[in-house]
């Protein structure tokens, strides 16, 4: 029977990971097997800023919208499984990604929607924009090292220049 998994990732804090920031790859797994099940990115805006940053949240209300970055697994199961789902953001920014993973079990046809399976990202997205990636640099020598660095403040995430 098939049974679909909302799964989003999300920073500690701060918004939706979404396509801005390259998404994010799921893959989900029989727990038990390794087997893979289903695997795909996720995709989309990262939220209504307001209502994720600036309204206090209540227990069951949801957070996402119907834009929000998201990728539905479909499992085929024939009765309740263990999976794990692992989760690599920001997929777009190789050198800051990290990975994260729940397990949890499965119920054939008993659907997790809405918000879905929501799994944080706590720390930095570090981006180096000087020297460029394709600089060639004789050594010894004085260069300009500056970075681009989303980091989180209380409230949510700001970017600033690191030189």
């Amino acid at each position: 029977m098939e049974t679909r998994i909302v799964i989003r990732a999300k920073a500690e804090d701060a918004k939706f990971i979404g396509t801005s920031m390259g998404g994010a790859l799921v893959v989900v797994k029989d727990a038990l097997s390794g087997a893979i099940l289903d695997q795909g990115l996720i995709r989309g805006s990262t939220g209504d800023t307001k209502r994720i940053m600036a309204t206090p949240w209540v227990r069951g209300q949801r957070l996402a919208d119907e834009n929000t970055a998201c990728f539905v697994a479909k499992l085929d199961l024939e009765e309740p499984r263990l999976i794990e789902i692992f989760v690599y953001a920001p997929y777009g920014q190789p050198q800051a990604m990290a990975r994260a993973s729940v397990t949890t079990w499965v119920v054939p046809g008993k659907h997790i929607e809405g918000d879905g399976i929501v799994i944080d990202f706590p720390g930095l997205v570090v981006r180096v924009t000087e020297p460029t990636a394709h600089s060639f640099i004789s050594v010894p020598t004085k260069i300009r090292l500056a970075a681009s660095v989303t980091l989180r403040l209380p409230g949510g995430y700001e970017n600033f220049l690191a030189t």
